[in-house]
């Protein structure tokens, strides 16, 4: 498509998805809620902080009932229509009202005697609760037939972004609608996610100015959103258990969503469609499925041509993600000493989790500190190994902040008897500034094969092509190398931040077979298989999440202030500030999903490619009346 194309809206050519609802969605949904909290002094050196919460997430329903749902393992589909699902809430997922929304608060001040009112222990427990939303692109009113297909015309001329020309694909929801689509489903247990979160702190004051505080805060989460494709199969080794990392999938079970109810799968290699370009000698197919309990939604659902662009995918917003957080805080404080103000804090801590958010980093951010991933698991029936350090995770953080006003003009330490001339000029200056340090992010490698089933390395219709969650084989450790290498041959020059040797690509699950084309281009017929015959085996990546480190960030920002007093109100300032004072690259990687940094197959894997955050002066001039 040419530019003046695109502009007067004209496609020759293009493909078609599901988007969203060609009438407006009308969702509504409340939350109600309450709480009680008082302090109480037991003793004149201990104070007791209790409280509670109540808090109701409701489900959110749309105003016209334009919404279809399906039961998460019998597969039965449920509209709003009175008496046909034994949901009585519109939304078709039930409302959660346990104890997970009654949130207590807990706190408790503790000033020993002996230690004559110079030190304080704290203890502190607490939960909160909160509705995690996704995208909108997996709400229930986009299900057929209230959500409709979109067209850019695969062949011939036609304008862009036009509906199906022909008759609606699905005019009542029936299974029909759903064989080898895109389904979209919310748990009908789903829950608001908790966090709670506690810690233990003893804060001592060593003078008047200087207070020391260390102590550990932990946090848990649990019930966080997460996406799962309850449409994949399970992937079995060659002792018929479940295949692990690096282990051979021989052979392949219904999962138990749905309606499918385990059992074996079969794998019709000339059953699919076309794929690719038809030759005169040879054409091309991509199996089929036989999976699940006959007239089930797992069986219409994976029956399809699940090896297309948008074949079967029945995502599930679950809340079944969890995540913790330990660390070790430190403050040292210093209040008005002799002008100067300031802090230092440090962190140790580590953060653990198998969600990074629904959002998460999105597909691999361009120019990032950190490695794409969005929520959904790579294999849903082995959920730890999606389990480990946050994308976020730096182990070690250091902070901090001063302001020191110069001992030097009128009434200071120095020039105390300067006359209002001198003064104007050596008094009144005012220095600042603010540390960071912390240690690289978690980085996660990721195995992009390409979007759909094709870059389903495992072969089980797992969701890990949409989510970035396909993990590459590690052969080994991988080291840090932090290497210049200068320009050469045509390449960029760039920081080798980790040696790539032991990181190697999952090889392609065989979904593919070739046969001699007996018939034409325009109406083929296998004949014989040219080479193998797709069985549909493959595996998963042997890499964890997590197992690599970004590198150190480390930045200063000053700021160098003047003021001069005109009278008793009006002032003017002066500033010169200093943003990375010392121009410490803020080293950054390229985004993805494919060819990124992370991305196994790509010529840029493991490279540092950009930095941001360059040093800025900025000078002000304010005048205050």
């Amino acid at each position: 498509m040419g530019v003046a194309d695109f502009w007067a809206g004209i496609a020759a050519g293009g493909g078609f998805r599901d988007s969203g609802s060609a009438t407006l969605e009308e969702l509504r949904g409340s939350i109600f809620g309450g709480y009680f909290q008082d302090d109480w002094k037991l003793k004149p050196t201990i104070t007791l902080n209790l409280g509670i919460r109540f808090e109701d997430h409701t489900p959110q329903y749309e105003v016209h009932n334009r919404v279809v749902n399906f039961g998460l393992t019998t597969g039965t589909i449920q509209t709003v229509v009175p008496g046909s699902t034994g949901y009585s809430d519109r939304a078709l997922y039930n409302n959660y009202t346990g104890l997970g929304d009654w949130n207590p608060r807990l706190g408790i001040a503790w000033s020993p005697g002996f230690m004559h009112g110079k030190t304080v222990v704290r203890a502190a427990y607490g939960s909160s609760s909160y509705l995690e939303g996704g995208g909108s692109n997996e709400e229930l009113s986009l299900n057929l037939p209230f959500g409709n297909f979109e067209s850019t015309y695969p062949t011939g001329i036609g304008a862009v972004g036009s509906p199906w020309q022909s008759a609606p694909p699905c005019p009542a929801p029936q299974f029909s609608c759903y064989a080898g689509s895109r389904v979209r489903i919310f748990d009908q247990n789903f829950r608001p996610a908790l966090i709670q979160q506690w810690n233990f702190t003893v804060q001592h004051q060593f003078s008047n100015t200087l207070t020391f505080q260390i102590g550990y805060v932990g946090q848990k989460g649990t019930h966080l959103l997460n996406f799962e494709d309850v449409a994949q199969r399970m992937g079995l080794n060659a002792q018929g258990t479940l295949a692990q990392p690096g282990q051979q999938i021989v052979s392949e079970a219904a999962g138990p969503f749905l309606g499918g109810l385990g059992g074996p799968c079969t794998f019709n290699p000339q059953a699919g469609g076309v794929f690719g370009t038809t030759t005169a000698s040879t054409v091309t197919y991509a199996g089929t499925w036989n999976c699940g309990t006959p007239g089930s939604l797992y069986q219409a659902d994976s029956g399809g041509n699940g090896f297309s662009s948008f074949g079967a995918l029945a995502g599930a917003n679950m809340s079944n993600s969890i995540q913790r957080y330990d660390g070790l805080q430190a403050v040292l404080r210093e209040r008005s000493y002799h002008g100067l103000d300031a802090q230092v804090a440090y962190t140790y801590s580590k953060c653990l989790s198998n969600s990074p958010g629904y959002f998460g980093t999105g597909w691999g951010s361009t120019q990032a500190q950190s490695s794409g991933g969005q929520p959904g698991w790579e294999n849903i029936y082995n959920p730890k190994l999606d389990y480990g350090p946050c994308y976020y995770d730096q182990t070690h953080i250091i902070t901090g902040y001063f302001s020191y006003q110069l001992p030097v003009g009128r009434g200071k330490q120095f020039g105390k008897d300067a006359n209002p001339v001198v003064n104007a000029v050596i008094g009144n200056w005012q220095i600042s500034g603010i540390l960071s340090l912390h240690s690289g992010n978690a980085l996660t490698l990721n195995d992009f094969g390409g979007w759909g089933a094709y870059g389903d390395h495992s072969g089980t219709n797992s969701i890990g092509p949409y989510t970035l969650a396909n993990l590459p084989n590690c052969n080994g450790p991988i080291n840090i190398d932090n290497k210049f290498v200068p320009f050469n041959g045509g390449v960029a020059a760039h920081i080798q931040w980790f040696d790539t040797s032991n990181i190697s690509a999952v090889p392609n699950a065989n979904v593919l077979t070739s046969y001699t084309n007996v018939g034409t281009v325009g109406n083929p017929v296998a004949g014989a298989p040219v080479g193998a015959v797709a069985t549909g085996g493959g595996s998963f990546g042997t890499c964890s999440v997590g197992n690599i480190r970004g590198p150190w960030t480390k930045n200063l920002d000053l700021s160098l202030q003047k003021e001069v007093s005109i009278g008793e109100r009006k002032t003017f300032q002066l500033r010169l500030d200093a943003f990375n004072a010392f121009n410490h690259p803020i080293w950054t990687f390229s985004g993805g999903p494919a060819n990124g940094s992370f991305d196994s197959g790509s010529g840029s894997l493991g490279q540092i490619t950009g930095s941001q955050g360059a040093r800025q002066l900025q000078l002000a001039v304010k005048f205050l009346f």
